[in-house]
């Protein structure tokens, strides 16, 4: 078998010869969860890095990437990088599996399942948007060469990365530190935290901003309401789908998107503030439906919390989420 090598995917790229993952590239061999992915069923697994890991330790792998050569993808991400390591370096890759899987989960769910998971993942997400990275994008004005130098230079790293997760502290030490504050703020109930389990819809009460991350983590379903109170009785409304109702996921029945311009609708007729509740397109990975202004930020409502939650458990009603056994 000839050695896999990261070529990011351009037109140039023969298809035949490419094990393409997390994306959507062409290849001959599909390990992706996207939308559309062409995996095969053996494969399947909730993050690409899973599928990855379970190719690296197949009994037939020679025998599957026999005449391919070229790994590929479409985008950089966290389970896009961890994917391609996977099959790069199959060996280190198995022996760090499932903190590979837990920096995956990270990035693509937004959901914090061991403290090293969160380090690498955030250690990735920085390495293209820090401005003192050697291969932060600003650096760069090719799409193609952007990319191409990020997985390489991730390459080189991440053995270091997996032995060291803190390798690169002072990257993240700020956004860890807020993620875990938050968690136990959440855990520790200083935020009012309601959850719908047959709606897949939980709603989040709280006097400040508190990260995505650890939201998700605390919520555990897919529909969330975040309310930000203030001093003056108003609130700031954001409703949001995570990724789990976006990706093909095999843990669980597929989660329902349901077209919320109704829902829109009627929020507007209950709003009393200067704003309109605005709907971003369900195709997102993750798309939101808020309360703004003019300038597209949250805007304060003087509609109650109990109103709000109510129309939009009424709307959810007709999409419920009931896994096995429930």
């Amino acid at each position: 078998m000839t050695e896999l090598v990261y070529r990011h995917w351009s037109e140039a790229l023969n298809p035949d010869q490419c094990v393409s993952v997390d994306g959507n590239a062409p290849g001959r061999l599909h390990l992706s969860h996207w939308p559309g992915n062409r995996t095969p069923a053996r494969f399947r697994h909730d993050l690409s890095t899973g599928m990855c890991l379970q190719l690296a330790e197949a009994r037939d792998r020679l025998e599957l990437l026999q005449g391919l050569s070229i790994v590929t993808n479409t985008h950089w991400d966290t389970d896009g990088a961890c994917s391609v390591f996977a099959l790069i370096h199959p060996g280190i890759a198995l022996a760090h599996g499932q903190m590979l899987l837990a920096a995956s989960a990270a990035g693509d769910f937004a959901v914090v399942t061991t403290p090293e998971g969160l380090k690498i993942d955030l250690t990735l997400t920085a390495l293209t948007k820090r401005h003192g990275s050697p291969v932060a994008s600003d650096r760069y004005k090719d799409e193609l060469e952007r990319r191409q130098a990020q997985y390489d230079y991730m390459l080189e790293m991440m053995p270091g990365l997996l032995a060291n997760p803190d390798l690169h502290a002072d990257w993240f030490a700020r956004e860890f530190w807020t993620i875990q504050q938050d968690l136990r703020a959440l855990r520790e109930d200083e935020a009012v935290l309601e959850r719908f389990d047959a709606l897949d819809f939980t709603v989040v009460v709280s006097d400040r901003p508190l990260h995505d991350t650890a939201v998700n983590t605390v919520a555990g379903t897919d529909r969330i309401l975040k309310v930000l109170s203030d001093n003056d009785g108003l609130y700031r409304y954001r409703l949001r789908l995570t990724t789990l109702s976006w990706f093909e996921l095999v843990s669980g029945p597929p989660r329902r998107r349901l077209d919320w311009t109704e829902l829109a609708a009627s929020l507007n007729k209950e709003a009393t503030g200067d704003g309109e509740w605005q709907a971003e397109d369900l195709s997102l990975p993750a798309p939101a439906l808020r309360f703004v202004d003019q300038k597209g930020q949250l805007a304060p409502n003087a509609t109650r919390p109990e109103v709000v939650k109510r129309l939009m458990a009424e709307f959810f009603t007709a999409g419920p989420y009931l896994p096995a056994g429930v």
